[in-house]
């Protein structure tokens, strides 16, 4: 059974909108039933011929209209599309447009990073028993709260990146980073009177996964260190030598 034959069944026209195909096939079932409307109902094989042949159709046009998405203002069959239609067809499917399209969404992305800055800065103190036990910071960006966990550590200055809580896109969804930069006052770690000195050393990220042993050739000779798999690139360890001194020895990290 065709389509075109399944509209003729139900007395539509083809291309009909589904509401009216539904109306026309219950008007004719409601007539050829047996049990609603015996006076007008065609007896025997031919009443039960021509009902089931309905149901067929109903049937097979109500598949249709699901698997073709068919709204319910769609064009009947054979009639001419309006021409706003078919243009828009025809430049969606340009290359050339969809180029500049392209070319377009890249130029209002570069100015998301070079003139509006959506990464957002900010310049925490804690307090040194955080080192002790770490902890978390409990942030707010626009309506969104969230968690920021603190890893522990003998360090007093470390960078962490919170990727997408940043400041919101004027030209899309995308959203920026938030680069906390947390401190922890010397004060609250060091000794008075204790030297201290500063290094900086560059550590493959995979030593740190492996948690290898490393070495910092101090002030007081080697000082063996062995770094926790959460460490972030940019924090600074204080370490300790053998030599029974109470030097600090402060060591910032970058990852290679």
């Amino acid at each position: 059974m065709q389509i075109a034959e399944c509209f003729e069944i139900l007395n539509v026209s083809p291309g009909e909108e589904w509401p009216r195909v539904r109306k026309s096939y219950h008007s004719l079932a409601r007539q050829l039933h047996p049990d609603i409307n015996q006076s007008n109902t065609p007896s025997g094989d031919t009443g039960d011929t021509r009902l089931k042949e309905i149901n067929r159709a109903f049937a097979k046009l109500e598949t249709h209209y699901k698997t073709h998405a068919l709204p319910v203002h769609q064009e009947p069959y054979g009639k001419e599309q309006p021409k706003w239609r078919a243009l828009f067809k025809t430049l969606a499917g340009n290359p050339a447009l969809q180029a500049a399209l392209r070319s377009g969404l890249n130029f209002l992305e570069d100015l998301d990073n070079k003139i509006f800055q959506l990464d957002i800065q900010k310049d925490i103190k804690l307090s040194g028993a955080i080192l002790q036990k770490g902890g978390s910071l409990y942030l707010k960006s626009g309506k969104e709260r969230f968690e920021v966990k603190i890893p522990s550590g003998d360090w007093n200055q470390m960078s962490l990146r919170v990727h997408g809580k940043g400041e919101s896109s004027l030209f899309s969804h995308r959203r920026g980073d938030l680069l906390l930069n947390l401190c922890v006052p010397i004060a609250e770690i060091a000794i008075p009177g204790n030297s201290r000195f500063s290094y900086q050393m560059k550590i493959p990220a995979d030593k740190i996964a492996d948690r290898k042993a490393l070495t910092l050739n101090s002030s007081e000779g080697p000082i063996k260190f062995i770094l926790p798999r959460n460490t972030r690139d940019g924090q600074s360890f204080t370490l300790r030598s053998n030599a029974g001194t109470e030097t600090l020895h402060v060591l910032a990290l970058r990852l290679g």
